[in-house]
């Protein structure tokens, strides 16, 4: 071993990893209702917490679920390794301490929290950890790209586990929050039998799901885990999460008490505010159009990056915004947000449809070409954002057919992955370079497999950085070669919007972590009623 590792407090994302900080984002916007209420103090009369969300899981399975807001359905019953706070802190959770041991980025150690029991009863150690990490590896699920190149996972002593990359991956830590799966640790009892995962829960978290009094696609019932090693930050005794779509019905809700905390809508906030609900707001999806087929497999002229780039010069970007979301969103002319690491103020797309036209005319479409986008109405509802999306490309010839997938998220991942279309519209989230870039390169928004050596070797002097000013440096000029590449095409960026009753408290969002979770390690950062 060449170190040890340090014992973080709470750490801010970017900063230098060897002390346990990194970056930490797919995407729908949570909300939660609660309600009697309890005293601040942690002691309380029975109580409920109604979570609202927009449509059902992905999976309640924690190696096979979503990200962003819909980390909820896993969070309330899943205590991750690292925990990400409001604020973008990394905070000790199931791991008190972490950090790399080489001078490669490439061994990273946690030691984990002592006194900690499954809700099957049976105790967390490494052995344990382990054993569930290795499951998320390969249970196949949507997020097994966010968690970097992981040679092997290995337990190097009761209460200590090592993981290995195959090459250098200074994010580790922001890979084993909440948000990104593999740190969302199941028992035993869950492991052994992974389809009891879609009906009950095996986890080390606040609560325990309850499938018996669910009804799926409704209402997601979890009740108070007995097990729970901080029981002074369990301020509720059940929660709830509420299916609840239309933008004016979650405004209903809100407004009649039958949730305390609801997912916004910029086309509602107005009125939610004068109702007397506090309205929350945080830049999180930057709206793309992604150019998956960059080789032409599906539409012939995608392979031709001067077609990439006119498509990416048709947006007028603060005007898309202000006619979407008015004060909710942003022009969005690079694939990393404001605030971010990576961020540049000197690079971005611009809106210049003469150029675009002439650049269509010089790969051979003077007249353009047709084009079918697959999208949703989930996150887009009514496609609103893609059919705006859709008007902008005719204006330089491009005729665009959306498919539209109103089924679910998984449903239209799995569409995307299919390799029948050669675009999609579907937000991003990431607060990093390499974040993103895990992002955009795998999954759905990469079916095609497509590949850059140059932009490699950037994410590679990027990871092997030995300061923070230089990673930064590098993850600019990462973004500055997506930009030529023209992969991903940012169009605006929207706020997360979020209503709560004013005796909800605790509730912290900002930049780095814009979907905060109700629940925390600790009494103080779990949510509370007044």
């Amino acid at each position: 071993m060449h170190g040890t590792i340090p014992a973080p407090g709470p750490s801010r994302r970017g900063s230098r990893p060897r002390l346990a900080a990194a970056a930490a984002l797919c995407a729908l916007s949570l909300a939660v209702a609660g309600c009697s209420g309890s005293g601040a103090s942690g002691s309380q009369t029975s109580t409920q917490l109604s979570l609202q969300f927009p449509g059902p899981p992905v999976s309640l399975d924690p190696a096979k679920a979503g990200n962003g807001s819909s980390t909820v359905f896993v969070s309330l019953a899943y205590d991750p390794l690292i925990y990400l706070s409001g604020k973008g802190e990394m905070v000790p959770d199931l791991a008190v301490k972490w950090g790399f041991t080489d001078q490669d980025n490439k061994v990273f150690e946690l030691a984990l929290r002592e006194g900690v029991k499954f809700s099957d009863g049976s105790a967390l150690d490494a052995k344990a950890a382990v054993a569930s990490m290795n499951y998320f590896l390969k249970a196949g699920g949507g997020l097994v790209g966010k968690v970097g190149p992981v040679d092997k996972i290995e337990a190097v002593g009761p209460m200590q586990v090592r993981i290995t990359y195959k090459k250098p991956t200074p994010e580790a830590p922001s890979t084993l929050t909440q948000y990104n799966g593999m740190g969302n640790l199941i028992g035993p009892k869950g492991l052994a039998a992974p389809d009891s995962l879609l009906t009950s829960s095996d986890g080390t978290g606040q609560f325990v799901y309850d499938g018996t009094t669910s009804v799926a696609g409704n209402r997601y019932v979890y009740k108070k885990n007995p097990h729970y090693f901080q029981p002074a930050a369990q301020h509720f005794d059940s929660t709830v999460i509420r299916v609840i779509n239309n933008p004016n019905a979650v405004l209903s809700a809100a407004q009649t008490g039958q949730v305390q905390y609801a997912s916004g809508n910029a086309n509602t906030a107005e009125a939610a505010r004068r109702s007397g609900l506090k309205i929350r707001t945080a830049p999180f999806f930057n709206w793309s159009l992604n150019l998956v087929d960059r080789k032409g497999t599906v539409a012939p002229a995608l392979a031709d990056v001067r077609v990439r780039r006119a498509i990416a010069l048709a947006f007028d970007r603060p005007a898309l915004a202000k006619a979407l979301a008015g004060d909710y969103a942003t022009g969005s002319n690079q694939v990393l947000l404001r605030g971010t690491d990576g961020y540049d103020k000197n690079i971005g797309y611009g809106y210049d449809v003469k150029k675009a036209k002439s650049l269509l005319a010089e790969a051979g479409y003077p007249k353009g070409f047709k084009l079918t986008v697959l999208t949703q109405s989930i996150i887009d509802p009514n496609s609103n954002y893609s059919q705006a999306v859709a008007n902008a490309l005719k204006a330089i010839g491009i005729d665009v057919t959306l498919k539209v997938q109103a089924t679910g998220i998984a449903q239209f991942t799995a569409d995307a992955l299919s390799k029948k279309y050669a675009a999609t519209i579907f937000p991003t989230a990431g607060t990093t370079m390499a974040e993103l870039n895990s992002q955009i390169t795998s999954g759905g928004f990469n079916p095609f497999n497509s590949t850059d050596s140059e932009l490699d070797s950037i994410l590679h002097k990027a990871a092997t950085a030995t300061d923070a000013a230089s990673r930064t440096a590098e993850y600019q000029m990462a973004s500055k070669r997506l930009e030529d590449l023209a992969w991903t095409v940012p169009l605006f960026a929207t706020q997360n919007i979020s209503y709560a009753a004013a005796g909800l408290e605790n509730i912290q969002t900002s930049v780095l972590n814009p979907n905060p979770v109700p629940v925390g390690p600790t009494a103080d950062l779990s949510w509370r009623l007044k």
